[in-house]
């Protein structure tokens, strides 16, 4: 499985909103993200996904507050 994170979604207040997709590729991230933001009442039009290499420990931050 692959790890992806997802910062430029809609989110239900004007903040940032962020994910966590677990899946098997690129094209199941999309589509599972896609289900749970429109389950969610979410915009699922627009959005980027950035692969995270989970071969070795790390930190990631997705969102720090700074725009």
């Amino acid at each position: 499985m692959k790890v992806f994170t997802c910062n430029d979604h809609r989110g239900h207040y004007p903040v940032g909103a962020a994910s966590v997709i677990i899946a098997e590729d690129e094209q199941q991230a999309r589509l599972l993200l896609s289900d749970e933001l429109v389950q969610n009442g979410l915009d699922d039009k627009y959005f980027t996904l950035q692969e995270i290499d989970s071969s070795f420990p790390k930190a990631t931050i997705l969102l720090d507050g700074q725009y």
